[in-house]
């Protein structure tokens, strides 16, 4: 698969890309009985994809406690549903192990969550945004990166649905799941990628100047 020497993809250019879904196993946990045998589980492994999801606010300042939490192997996605049901405390030892790895996409955010609802550190994050931007990557969200190391189109119409909801619909179920399990695919392929991407800055500042569409 070729990596795409410039820094900015157009957004008619991802739109022509094939939809990228989780076609894998998708577990949703909200019993305490099971979240603890998956957690024993997914203590043995080396590295897990991983995002979270919130009920979303549409009034500024307002915002809503995490009410998922997506912790996926290359075959198994498992949406955790924490919000009120006391699994954070299980998820614990999975969230501040150095041991196993956390690979996620702008994981700020999700780390403040976590510290707010339950004052959580976490630890062995690696965060994909972070990598993209020291290589003088522009577009360093998870459509963007998927687009560029997988040459495919990552649809996200059900990031505003609401996720507080019981019963997840099987559009949020996929979603959620292909959110964690992508951030598995494109790690390797990051690690891989060799393209000094700053390169590209000089051609963009003169793009801006002569007033070109980016």
């Amino acid at each position: 698969m070729e990596l795409l020497e410039q820094n900015r993809l157009s957004r008619d250019y991802i739109n022509t890309l094939e939809i990228i879904r989780f076609k894998g196993d998708v577990q949703v946990i909200n019993e305490i009985s099971v979240a603890k045998k998956v957690v024993k589980k997914l203590l043995k492994e080396k590295m897990l994809g991983f995002d979270t999801e919130s009920k979303p606010s549409f009034k500024p300042g307002v915002s809503h406690p995490i009410s998922l939490i997506q912790i996926s192997t290359l075959k198994t996605s498992y949406l955790f549903q924490v919000n009120g049901s006391g699994l954070i405390s299980l998820l614990e030892p999975i969230l501040t192990s150095d041991k196993v790895k956390k690979v996620g996409i702008g994981l700020a955010h999700d780390i403040n969550k976590l510290k707010g609802f339950n004052g959580i550190t976490l630890n062995g994050l690696i965060d994909l945004s972070m990598i993209a931007r020291e290589k003088g990557i522009i577009q360093t969200g998870a459509r963007g990166l998927t687009a560029r190391y997988l040459q495919k189109r990552l649809v996200k119409t059900a990031q505003t649905t609401n996720w507080a909801r019981q019963e997840l619909s099987e559009k949020q179920k996929n979603y959620a799941a292909t959110d964690a399990w992508v951030c598995l695919k494109i790690f390797p392929l990051m690690m891989k990628d060799k393209i000094d991407y700053k390169k590209f800055e000089d051609e963009l500042q003169v793009k801006k100047i002569n007033g070109e569409d980016l």
